[in-house]
C-alpha cells in the first residue's frame, strides 16, 4: 500500500488540485459578491432610514437615491426597496441574470421597521471564471497524469509510443498546449508570467491593453515598473502569492487601480510566478460613490454626522498631543421653520445650500484670525435639518473663537435672493474649547449644544461659550423637568386665589386662580421656574385642565357656603389656547360644577392672539358664544397693533404691574395707564390694574377711571380656606381711604366722596 501511494502520490495531488482550484475560485467569487452586496445594501439602508415610508416624499427620495447610486458595472447589481408587505417600493431598473446572489438589509422608519433593501448580482460571471479555471486545471491534470502513464513501464500508452508516426503523448501534449494558448490569448484579464526577481517572461494581449503597450514590449521589463504594490520597495518579496490591490502604470495616462492575483509555478525546474491582473477602476469609483453617500450630506456636500464625529475624535487627539486649543461650534439657524413652512421645502433646501457655501467661504481665510498655520484643518459639517458644526483646530483662545463666530454671524446676515424672495437668516452659535473643557467626545458635543441653546435664550443671532455654571443650570432644569412629570399624579400642585375689588365701591368682585408647586424637599417653587417647562414639554395641557376643573369646583363650593357670587379668572397658555379640546373642556367643566359661564374669565396674552388671526378669531367666537368672558393679561407689553381689539371678542383689559408700580411718580407709566383706561372706556371694556400695593396707587387709578384692582393692597394670594376666612373679615373701606403718602390734588376729595357713596349704599 505504501509503495502504491509513493508511486501515485503526485497523481493524487494533481487530481486534488484540479478539483480544488475551481471550487476555491467559485468560493472567492461568491465572497466578493456577498461583500459588495452587503456593503451596498447597508449603505442604502442607512441613507434611507429615519424616513416615513408612507409619504410620497420618501418614495421620491428612494428613487433618487437609487438613481444616484449605480452599482459597480463589474458585476452589475439590481437594487430594490421592499415594504414590510413585500411590495417593491423602488428599483434601479437593472435586471441581473439568474442565478443570483442576494443580500437583504433591514430598513427602519420613524416608528420601527419599514421594509428592506435588496441588492442582487448575477453569479454568471463567477461561474464562467470558475469554469475557465476548472478547464485549465483539468488540462493541467490531464497532462501530468498522461506523462505519468507514459513513464510507467507497464502502461499501454508507454508501449504504444514505440510505433511508427507521431507519438500519442506528443499529440495530447500539443492539444493541451493549444487549448492553454487559446485561454491565455483570449482571457479578459491580463496574465503574465515572471521570474521571482520581477522580470516578465510572457504576457497575453489583455495585459498589453491594460498597460497600453504591445505584449512584446512588456517582455523583459520588470513587473515593479508596471505594478506598484503598497509599501513595496521592489518586485522580489513584494509579489508573493495571494490577492493584492495595487496601482498599474498605464503608458501615457498615469496610474490606475488594479487587482493582482499571484501564484507560484515552475517550468522545467525553473521557479516562476503567474500574475492575473484586472483593472478595477470602475469598481473603485463605485466604492468611492458609496463612501461619499455614507460620509457626506447629499444636499450640501458637507461631512455628515458620521464623518463629523470621526474628525472631531481625531481633532481631540491632536489637541491633547500638541497642547493647543481646538474650538467646536454648534450652529442652529433661527426661525428656519418659518422659511420652510411659508416658502416651501425647495426654497428651504436652497437656503441650506447657501448657508453651507457661506460658512465654507467664510472659514477659508480663518487662518488670519484663529490659526497659525494654513494647513491646520477646519471642518464644516451638517448634522441634519438646520444644524451645522464647525471644528477649528489650533485657535489662540476664546477671543479668537469669538472673532470667528462674529464673522459667521455677520456673513449670514447678508440677504439671500431666491427668485422673487429676499431671505435674511441668522443663527445661534454655541462654542466649546478643548481641552479647556475637559470631557469626552459626547460630553464636548453636549456642552456645545447647551451653549447654543443659551444663545437661543439670549435672543438669537449671537454666540455663547459653555461654562460649568451653564452645565449646573441645565442639570437643575433636567431635574426639575423630571419631577414635574410626576407632580400632578402626586398631588403636588395647589391653587391660590388673589382677590379683585371694584375701585368705586370697594367690594370684592372676583378672584384670579394662581398655580403653585410644592416640590418635595424644596418647598414652594415660583411659577416662573416651572411654567415655561410645562409649556415646552406639553405637560401644560394636563396641568391646565386640572387648574380649570379645580378652580371651578372651588367656586361652586364657595357658592354652597353662601358667599357673595364671585367671578373666576384663569390663565390660559399658548398651547391650551390652540388645542382643539379647549371648548369641550370648558363646556363640560361648567356643566359639572353648575357655574354660570359669565362668571368664568379666561386670561390670554397679546402674543397669543397675534399668532394666528383666523384660528384665534374662531376660538374666541366659540368662547363668547358660550358666554365665557375673555381678558387680555399684561396689556401694553406685547404687540403694538391694537386692531385685534376690534376683531376679537374681548371683555377686559388688565394693566400690567410694571406700569402701576411707579404710576404716581413716573410720567411715562402714568401716560400709558391713562391711555389704556381711556381705550377701555371707548371700547366699553372693563379695565383691571394689577400689582396695586398702596392706597396712593388705588386713589390715582380711581381718578383715572380704572374699574378694578388686584394686588397686595387687598391681599396676597390665599388658599381656598384662607380666602373664605379673609372674605368674612374684609371691609370695603380698606381701599377707599386716603393714600399712604398723603393726599395730592384731587385724590383726598375723590376718596372721601367714594367712601360716603359706599357707606350710603351699605346703609
Amino acid at each position: 500500500m505504501q509503495a502504491w501511494l509513493g508511486r501515485h502520490c503526485l497523481s493524487l495531488l494533481t487530481v486534488t488540485l484540479a478539483l480544488a482550484a475551481p471550487a476555491a475560485t467559485l468560493w472567492a467569487g461568491l465572497q466578493e459578491l456577498n461583500v459588495l452586496n452587503r456593503l451596498q445594501a447597508g449603505t442604502l439602508a442607512s441613507a434611507l432610514s429615519g424616513q416615513d415610508p408612507s409619504s410620497s416624499a420618501w418614495a421620491a427620495r428612494t428613487h433618487g437615491l437609487l438613481e444616484t447610486n449605480p452599482s459597480p458595472p463589474d458585476p452589475p447589481a439590481m437594487l430594490e426597496v421592499h415594504s414590510l408587505s413585500g411590495l417593491i417600493v423602488a428599483s434601479n431598473g437593472v435586471q441581473a441574470a439568474w442565478p443570483l446572489a442576494t443580500h437583504l438589509a433591514p430598513l427602519n422608519g420613524h416608528k420601527g421597521p419599514a421594509g428592506e433593501v435588496a441588492v442582487s448580482r448575477s453569479l454568471n460571471g463567477v461561474l464562467l471564471h470558475s469554469a475557465l479555471v476548472a478547464g485549465l486545471a483539468a488540462l493541467f491534470a490531464f497532462v501530468v497524469l498522461r506523462r505519468r502513464l507514459l513513464q510507467h513501464p507497464g502502461s499501454k500508452l508507454a508501449s504504444s509510443s514505440t510505433g511508427d508516426g507521431p507519438a500519442p503523448a506528443a499529440t495530447a501534449r500539443q492539444e493541451t498546449e493549444d487549448r492553454l494558448r487559446i485561454v491565455f490569448e483570449n482571457s479578459i484579464d491580463g496574465i503574465m508570467t515572471f521570474l521571482p526577481n520581477g522580470t516578465v517572461l510572457s504576457c497575453n494581449p489583455a495585459a498589453g491593453q491594460l498597460f497600453n503597450l504591445a505584449p512584446a514590449d512588456l517582455v523583459g521589463r520588470n513587473l515593479a515598473e508596471l505594478v506598484i504594490l503598497p509599501d513595496a520597495d521592489g518586485a522580489g518579496p513584494a509579489f508573493s502569492s495571494g490577492l493584492h490591490e495595487a496601482l498599474g502604470q498605464r503608458q501615457g495616462s498615469g496610474p490606475f487601480p488594479v487587482e493582482i492575483t499571484v501564484s507560484k509555478s515552475s517550468l522545467r525546474g525553473t521557479a516562476q510566478l503567474i500574475a492575473f491582473i484586472r483593472d478595477i477602476t470602475e469598481r473603485k469609483a463605485a466604492q468611492d460613490r458609496m463612501a461619499l453617500l455614507a460620509n457626506f450630506d447629499s444636499l450640501t456636500g458637507l461631512p455628515n454626522r458620521v464623518l463629523f464625529r470621526d474628525r472631531l475624535r481625531e481633532g481631540m487627539k491632536r489637541a491633547l498631543r500638541s497642547g493647543r486649543v481646538m474650538s467646536l461650534m454648534f450652529l442652529d439657524l433661527d426661525r428656519f421653520k418659518v422659511v420652510n413652512d411659508s416658502l416651501g421645502h425647495e426654497v428651504g433646501d436652497r437656503l441650506l445650500q447657501h448657508v453651507a457655501h457661506t460658512l465654507t467661504r467664510c472659514l477659508r481665510n480663518v487662518d488670519s484670525v484663529a490659526r497659525n498655520a494654513q494647513d491646520d484643518p477646519v471642518t464644516v459639517s451638517r448634522l441634519g435639518g438646520d444644524e451645522f458644526t464647525i471644528i477649528i483646530e489650533h485657535v489662540g483662545g476664546a477671543e479668537d473663537a469669538a472673532l470667528v463666530a462674529r464673522r459667521i454671524l455677520d456673513a449670514l446676515l447678508e440677504p439671500f435672493v431666491c427668485g422673487s424672495d429676499e431671505i435674511v437668516i441668522s443663527t445661534s452659535i454655541g462654542i466649546s474649547l478643548y481641552p479647556h473643557d475637559n470631557t469626552d467626545l459626547d460630553g464636548l458635543i453636549r456642552h456645545t449644544d447647551m451653549a447654543m441653546y443659551r444663545s437661543k435664550a439670549l435672543g438669537r443671532n449671537t454666540y455663547s461659550f459653555y461654562s460649568a455654571n451653564m452645565n449646573a443650570e441645565v442639570e437643575a432644569r433636567l431635574s426639575l423637568e423630571t419631577s414635574l412629570r410626576h407632580a400632578l399624579e402626586r398631588n403636588e400642585f395647589a391653587l391660590l386665589y388673589q382677590p379683585k375689588a371694584d375701585l368705586r365701591t370697594g367690594q370684592i368682585t372676583g378672584v384670579e386662580a394662581l398655580i403653585r408647586w410644592n416640590r418635595p424637599g424644596e418647598g414652594v417653587v415660583p411659577p416662573d421656574r416651572f411654567i415655561t417647562i410645562l409649556e415646552e414639554t406639553g405637560l401644560i395641557l394636563s396641568v391646565g385642565a386640572w387648574v380649570i376643573r379645580t378652580a371651578c369646583g372651588e367656586l361652586a363650593k364657595w357658592d354652597k357656603l353662601g358667599l357673595r357670587p364671585l367671578s373666576l379668572a384663569v390663565n390660559l397658555s399658548a398651547r391650551q389656547f390652540r388645542q382643539q379640546y379647549l371648548f369641550q373642556l370648558i363646556s363640560d367643566t361648567l356643566k359639572e360644577t353648575g357655574i354660570a359661564p359669565h362668571r368664568l374669565e379666561l386670561e390670554l396674552t397679546e402674543s397669543q392672539l397675534m399668532e394666528d388671526n383666523d384660528a384665534s378669531r374662531a376660538i374666541l367666537e366659540s368662547i363668547a358664544a358660550m358666554g365665557v368672558r375673555v381678558a387680555i393679561d399684561d396689556f401694553g407689553t406685547g404687540h403694538s397693533s391694537l386692531s385685534y381689539l376690534k376683531r376679537f371678542s374681548i371683555d377686559t383689559l388688565k394693566i400690567d404691574r410694571t406700569f402701576v408700580r411707579e404710576i404716581t411718580s413716573n410720567e411715562e407709566d402714568s401716560a400709558i395707564a391713562t391711555a389704556v383706561i381711556a381705550l377701555g372706556r371707548s371700547l366699553q371694556l372693563k379695565v383691571v390694574a394689577e400689582g396695586v400695593e398702596t392706597l396712593h396707587q388705588a386713589d390715582y387709578l380711581r381718578v383715572l377711571g380704572c374699574d378694578e384692582i388686584q394686588g397686595y393692597l387687598l391681599s396676597r394670594p390665599l388658599g381656598s380656606e384662607q380666602l373664605v376666612a379673609w372674605l368674612g373679615s374684609y371691609r370695603s373701606q380698606r381701599i377707599l381711604g386716603v393714600g399712604e403718602e398723603g393726599p395730592k390734588t384731587g385724590f383726598g376729595v375723590s376718596s372721601l366722596i367714594s367712601l360716603e357713596i359706599a357707606e350710603a349704599e351699605a346703609g
